[in-house]
């Protein structure tokens, strides 16, 4: 995914709060989610997070290693499942 892909506000307020390494500006889609600060008891609580915030679940298939790597990554995935529920 190109780093010049625009990140939703929405989107980066819920994963700011899993990202302790994070700075204050905008978060880049190229950026690694794990160098940010995302652990494994992160990704757990940021995808309950996610799927309530964004009222969807994320099929099991959805998510493995590629989907948590970038910030970019993970809001494809949420994109995805946001626009396959319409």
């Amino acid at each position: 995914m190109p780093a010049s892909v625009v990140i939703p506000q929405r989107f980066q307020d819920i994963v700011r709060a899993y990202l302790p390494y994070a700075g204050a500006g905008e978060l880049d889609a190229s950026q690694e989610l794990a160098a940010l600060g995302l652990d494994s008891m992160g990704v757990v609580q940021l995808l309950a997070a996610l799927e309530e915030g964004y009222g969807l679940e994320f099929p099991d298939d959805a998510l493995d290693q590629e989907t948590f790597s970038t910030v970019g990554s993970l809001w494809r995935m949420v994109s995805e499942v946001q626009h396959g529920d319409e």
